[in-house]
């Protein structure tokens, strides 16, 4: 078997320190680098040929392995997820096992499979993109995840308060073709009126959208339970009829994979769009609140390796 890379991330969730000689164990002959020595996940491919390793195993979080697997897109180097955060959805939305020792034991059978990736404006992302509502409140989340939970009152408080966008997307092909028929959440007046729409641009006044390359982000809300990290396509969920409680009652019922409250909004399959605002609506990456509108976004197919 090829040697591997281990990049650890010792300050990763809430794992015991001590899982991470048992995947060192596990793995083999691998050389070992933390995510603070790497210092930048630019340098993960670099450092993994100097070693003279073919691939790479990230022990991580969700900020960890994507911030690795950012840096191996379109490269010729596989990836290895071990799960070791708070929500790893990351490894959810590929099947990886959520123990690290049965994760390390798909990684050594080298099967290999090939992921989209989102990027949006060049930016890579994997789980789900945010414009509104939902980048404004993930600051307030993180703190949650954290132990914060006197942030809870600001949440709360922020969504509702928060106004309304008044979005355009295009879309790569017509609007009836890209449209989302018979799902749990859908609007059929909206969906009646877009159905023999052969545009390309729509206009929607919502508090969100999200863009879905995979199932879970976040707390593991599944947006787009039904959506998969291979298929080439991304979800685009508008949440445009949502009052700010149905939107609260929302994420209460699709946290942790659950699906029991479907209030009315609209989704699309598309490969790329582009999207804008009337206004400065905030973006989120896979929950790093960064960039800014206009955004163009393309689902690069197959563009990263994974075991």
């Amino acid at each position: 078997m090829k040697r591997g890379l281990l990049i650890f991330n010792e300050k990763a969730g809430a794992q015991n320190r001590d899982v991470f000689p048992a995947i060192h164990a596990t793995l083999g002959d691998v050389a070992m680098v933390s995510f603070e020595e790497l210092g930048k996940p630019e340098r993960a491919y670099a450092c993994a040929r100097e070693l003279g390793c073919e691939w790479i195993a990230v022990a991580g979080g969700d900020g960890t392995i994507g911030a690795i697997a950012g840096s191996l897109v379109g490269s010729d180097l596989p990836l290895g997820l071990i799960p070791v955060g708070t929500y790893n959805n990351f490894a959810r939305s590929l099947h990886v096992p959520l123990d690290p020792i049965d994760a390390c034991r798909r990684i050594l059978a080298q099967e290999l499979h090939l992921v989209d990736v989102g990027l949006a404006n060049g930016q890579p992302f994997f789980e789900c993109l945010g414009i509104g509502l939902d980048a404004a409140i993930f600051p307030a989340g993180e703190a949650i995840k954290s132990g914060g939970f006197q942030r809870w009152f600001d949440l709360l408080q922020l969504g509702f308060q928060y106004p309304r966008h008044d979005f355009t997307m295009t879309f790569d092909r017509p609007v009836e073709d890209a449209l989302c028929h018979n799902t749990a959440n859908e609007s059929r007046r909206l969906v009646r009126r877009l159905a023999g729409s052969r545009e390309r641009t729509i206009s929607l006044s919502a508090l969100m959208v999200t863009v879905s390359n995979g199932p879970y982000y976040g707390m593991n809300f599944a947006v787009a339970p039904d959506e998969r990290m291979d298929d080439g396509l991304f979800t685009v969920s508008v949440f445009h009829r949502f009052s700010k409680w149905q939107l609260a009652s929302h994420y209460r019922s699709i946290s942790q994979g659950r699906r029991e409250y479907s209030p009315k909004g609209i989704a699309f399959r598309v490969a790329n769009l582009s999207l804008t605002s009337s206004d400065d609506a905030p973006v989120h990456f896979d929950g790093t609140v960064a960039g800014q509108l206009p955004l163009e976004i393309e689902c690069r197919h197959g563009a990263l390796s994974v075991f």
